[in-house]
């Protein structure tokens, strides 16, 4: 038994590891219309000759995600990359989803076409690493067809100044988890009292503490925490930008009344302590009864409730009083460099094949991310045996349809305001520092970086 928790916890860190949103190379080629970017729509494929591209994707180097990631790469290359002369390679890059293999390669002036890249620095690779915008160099009329089936709120995901620099490939909404027999242990009811509001969760957590001597919640004040800590702010109606992005706007009131009632959960010993990692363990263990995060980790989380014999059941994010939630996205957008003509119709190939029923219904099922695509989800030939059996997925799902998109951060530091502000959350929630003021400190800090 020990052995198979210390190996689901080791798949568990490395998935956490992928929730944060945490040398200039623009010549990757220049379109139709005098743009100088390369064209799809020009590009020649043949079965005879196949062109081969890379996708470099972080899910690669994770044991637990690696084998459905791969198995979307050998399915499109036995199918459509052989009928039209495509092969793809799958490069591993850092778990971490700090594209460090990516960054390095292009330097190197490595091929490097498709990257699964997180959103917060964005914004920065369209300007230091040669992305380029669907809109661009992808045929307009196949792509509003084809992502005709995403949701709308998904869609806007990758969305920069107007122009798509990455479509939603693998994320989640945060979904709370319970251990539902704690909170019977606590003369809880895991259905009908799961919390709906920031102020039951409180008392919620409070019972179980008394009730138990476990802690109420997991949801840790860290980097890889940061897409959650942002759908705090903006279901308390706070802002991160403004509206033209020129400058940070979270050291609000909104911001302050949110955190502190999440800071009120540290202060009484109700909120489990320590990195994310160290949080979650404390859930996988039974020593916490509920743990917000992605959907990415409910697989490891329901082998370990499997093995230790205890129900894992969920609810929605909880609410601000009478304001309706705003969930954010985790996760990963399909961005793309392509150095020729061939180049951007076969990325385009792939990254419809990515992005289709069939692999979302893989990545559902092998990961647990959301499908990106809502009909699928009761379709029988697709995810609703899956969904039947995992209700979390549809508690998701309705999150979906109100989703905010996380944070782009803008321009060249993108990688150092990520920082500043992760920082500044870890010091106003998990010490004693006044929570504006800490706020306020680093907002100044970013707008310096922005305005440079």
């Amino acid at each position: 038994m020990k052995k198979r928790m210390a190996a689901l916890l080791g798949a568990l860190t490395l998935g956490l590891g992928l929730l944060a949103g945490c040398t200039n190379t623009a010549g990757a080629g220049a379109s139709a219309g005098g743009s100088g970017l390369p064209n799809a729509a020009n590009g020649t494929l043949d079965p005879n000759d196949p062109i081969t591209i890379t996708f470099y994707s972080y899910n690669l180097s994770n044991p637990s995600q690696a084998e459905t990631m791969q198995a979307i790469i050998d399915g499109f290359n036995e199918t459509v990359g052989k009928e039209k002369g495509i092969i793809v390679e799958g490069v591993a890059d850092e778990v971490t989803g700090n594209l460090t293999k990516t960054k390095a390669d292009i330097q190197a002036g490595n091929q490097v076409n498709i990257i699964q890249h997180t959103f917060p620095t964005l914004d920065s690779s369209r300007l230091n690493l040669g992305i380029q915008a669907y809109e661009d160099i992808f045929p307009a009329d196949e792509m509003e067809e084809h992502f005709a089936g995403i949701d709308g709120g998904a869609r806007q995901l990758g969305v920069i100044d107007g122009k798509t620099y990455g479509i939603a490939f693998t994320f989640s909404t945060p979904v709370m988890y319970i251990n539902a027999d704690l909170f019977r242990e606590a003369g809880l009811d895991p259905e009908t009292d799961a919390p709906k509001t920031w102020d039951e969760m409180l008392t919620v957590c409070r019972t179980i503490k008394e009730a138990t001597g476990k802690y109420g919640l997991c949801l840790p004040a860290t980097a890889t925490n940061s897409w959650i800590t942002e759908s705090l702010i903006f279901s308390n109606s706070g802002t991160m930008l403004s509206e033209d992005r020129t400058e940070a706007t979270f050291a609000s009131e909104e911001t302050v009344e949110a955190f502190t009632a999440w800071k009120q959960l540290y202060a009484e010993g109700l909120c489990a302590p320590g990195t994310e990692t160290e949080a979650a363990q404390q859930f996988f263990t039974e020593n916490a009864a509920m743990y917000l995060s992605s959907t990415a980790v409910q697989s490891s989380i329901q082998q370990a409730a499997d093995a230790a014999g205890w129900e894992l059941t969920g609810a929605a994010e909880p609410a601000f009083g009478d304001k309706e939630t705003a969930p954010t996205n985790s996760g990963s957008c399909l961005a793309v460099r392509a150095s020729s003509d061939d180049e951007a119709a076969a990325c385009w190939e792939f990254i419809q094949y990515a992005t289709s029923a069939e692999s979302y219904t893989m990545i559902t099922t092998g990961i647990g991310y959301l499908p990106l695509r809502s009909d699928i989800v009761d379709d029988p030939a697709y995810l609703k045996d899956y969904a039947d059996a995992n209700p979390l997925l549809r508690v998701n799902m309705t999150q979906l349809e109100k989703i905010h998109p996380s944070t782009i951060w803008p321009g060249n530091e993108a990688n150092e305001i990520n920082t500043i502000f992760c920082d500044a959350v870890t010091k106003a929630i998990t010490t004693d520092a006044d929570i504006l003021e800490t706020l306020q400190e680093a907002q100044d800090q970013i707008n310096a970086l922005i305005g440079q």
